[in-house]
């Protein structure tokens, strides 16, 4: 089984799944180091990307085989077709809040009958792929990050389950709503974020939220979550600066 076809069988049947967090490398250098997690998210919504810089970044990962998510800036049918053309395997698609977004994303990473999407760009493929192939194999992570979003997954799973392959928390943007700004402990936040994972566990979908770090990603493996989208490219470099130094009395 290769990489894309591990990850698509672990997000099935809700089984643990790791996902690195890139928000500042600039190049596809150190990408390598990355392959020991699941898959790794590129992040256009907070991160520094834009097309032209993406694009080296993910021909790099399907090079070696590590699949690749990108958050896009919106649910807007340019923002997503165009991260796949590019060669994105997966969008996680921020704020999701209504099944008409979710119809946008899917209308966006599909060909006809399915989507509407155009046929073209770099890294639409991967090598060897059938067109059938392709309209299975690309994953979609939807970001619920307010009440609205957590009251409408239901009907996102009724009308778009086959397309849906987990729900994930933006726990700042979700504390924020709900007047907790990034308290992500606070006792009303924990509630919210343990009726996100009942929900999907209701709905068969994988689920989990973002964790700045190791004991928060325990956390929420203890509350029920499977996917595990944790800290970032410059937190990583820094544990491992850390643990190189540790005990060198520099």
């Amino acid at each position: 089984m290769n990489p894309y076809e591990s990850l698509k069988t672990k997000l099935r049947g809700r089984q643990p799944v790791s996902i690195g967090n890139i928000m500042l490398l600039s190049g596809p250098y150190l990408l390598d180091a990355f392959s020991a997690f699941d898959c790794v998210l590129l992040d256009k919504e907070h991160g520094i990307y834009d097309t032209e810089s993406l694009l080296p970044m993910l021909t790099h990962c399907r090079n070696i085989g590590l699949p690749t998510l990108v958050r896009v800036e919106n649910s807007l049918y340019h923002l997503i077709a165009k991260a796949i053309d590019m060669g994105a395997d997966g969008i996680m698609l921020p704020r999701t809040e209504t099944v008409e977004q979710v119809r946008c994303a899917v209308e966006a990473m599909h060909f006809y009958p399915e989507g509407k999407t155009g046929f073209g760009g770099y890294g639409l493929f991967r090598k060897g792929e059938t067109m059938e192939e392709f309209q299975q194999n690309r994953t979609l992570i939807l970001q619920i990050e307010s009440r609205e979003g957590l009251e409408n997954m239901p009907a996102m799973v009724e009308t778009y389950g086959r397309y849906i392959d987990g729900f994930m928390i933006g726990p700042n943007d979700y504390s924020i709503m709900i007047g907790h700004p990034c308290d992500h402990a606070h006792p009303e936040m924990t509630a919210e974020i343990e009726r996100v994972f009942r929900t999907a566990a209701q709905l068969g979908k994988s689920v989990g939220c973002f964790a700045p770090g190791r004991e928060q990603a325990l956390r929420y493996r203890e509350m029920g979550a499977n996917l595990f989208w944790i800290a970032d490219d410059a937190s990583y470099i820094r544990e491992g600066i850390r643990s190189y130094l540790e005990g060198l009395n520099l």
